[in-house]
Parts: C-alpha cells; sequence; structure tokens
C-alpha cells in the first residue's frame, strides 16, 4: 500500500483561489496528525486573510507522493 500524507492549504472564499503550505524540509504530515495539519491550515487561513483583506478558510487534504523521472 502507498503511503499517504497530509497537505494544508487554504482556500479564498470569493475567487476559490487555493494555497497550500509545504514544508521545505521535506518533513510530512502522517494521517494521524490530523489536527496538526489543520491548525497549520488554519494559520494559513488566518495569514492570508491579514495579507489579502478578504476571507480563506483552511483545510487538509490528503495527497500521494510520486517519484518523477
Amino acid at each position: 500500500m502507498t503511503q499517504q500524507y497530509l497537505m494544508p492549504k487554504a482556500r479564498n472564499m470569493l475567487t476559490g483561489q487555493t494555497v497550500m503550505e509545504k514544508d521545505l524540509s521535506g518533513n510530512k504530515l502522517e494521517l494521524r496528525q490530523r489536527s496538526v495539519a489543520q491548525a497549520q491550515a488554519d494559520r494559513l487561513a488566518d495569514k492570508m486573510s491579514r495579507t489579502t483583506s478578504q476571507p480563506w478558510t483552511g483545510f487538509v487534504d490528503t495527497y500521494t507522493p510520486t517519484k518523477l523521472g
């Protein structure tokens, strides 16, 4: 079975634009860390709301990493 991970994201409630927050050190959030991922998503949404003066909402998406090449 392929391992799945969580990705914190935020969506603009007016435009539908979605942004994600990725850990550049390569750390991945495992499925059992949903509350941690949701907290990160909520912080990202708050940051984007302050930056753009538009409403954003945080959410968590599940993904399966793939190898390129």
